[in-house]
């Protein structure tokens, strides 16, 4: 009988000790985390047709972590974003790829470097987009959000290259 009884007090020690690690580990966790939220924000990684964006600049956040909520808000007017377009065909398949899924997703397009008239972009699903038909600059604002955590916003800039058509590559 009372074997048991030992038994359980040592099975209940075990699961007591393991929460308590559990917890431990969370705190431990929240801990570097808020010391350096940066590192602990998913990240985006934009890809046009199989070629990754490595200019994809993170402006401004609020993310909620155990016990404290940090935020960023940009630092830089949108206008003066250290974006470096990056070349692209026209009709390019654009695919938003994120470290941990968001809840939540737009995106929106800007014609031009500093112009700020974002438009909508409006589809199924918007992490998946191709680039626009007409050459130029095109910024693009992503805002992504995690349900109970928070938001982050990026940026890009793609340039639609101006294809030569059939008729002059003929020529």
């Amino acid at each position: 009988m009372k074997q048991p009884a030992t038994v359980l007090k040592k099975l209940l020690l075990g699961a007591v000790l393991i929460i308590l690690s559990a917890c431990l580990t969370m705190l431990i966790k929240e801990s570097l985390d808020t010391q350096d939220p940066e590192a602990a924000l998913p990240i985006l990684t934009v890809t046009c047709g199989d070629v990754p964006i490595n200019d994809v600049y993170r402006a401004g956040y609020a993310w909620s972590f155990f016990a404290t909520v940090e935020r960023r808000t940009p630092q830089l007017l949108e206008e003066d974003l250290p974006l470096v377009p990056v070349d692209v065909n026209p009709q390019t398949e654009v695919r938003l790829n994120f470290s941990s899924p968001p809840s939540e997703l737009q995106v929106q397009r800007a014609q031009g470097l500093g112009s700020g008239e974002y438009l909508q972009m409006v589809g199924d699903d918007p992490s998946v987009f191709r680039a626009p038909s007409a050459p130029g600059v095109y910024v693009y604002k992503v805002i992504a959000t995690w349900s109970r955590r928070g938001y982050i916003q990026y940026y890009f800039a793609l340039q639609v290259r101006d294809m030569p058509s059939a008729a002059a590559a003929a020529g």
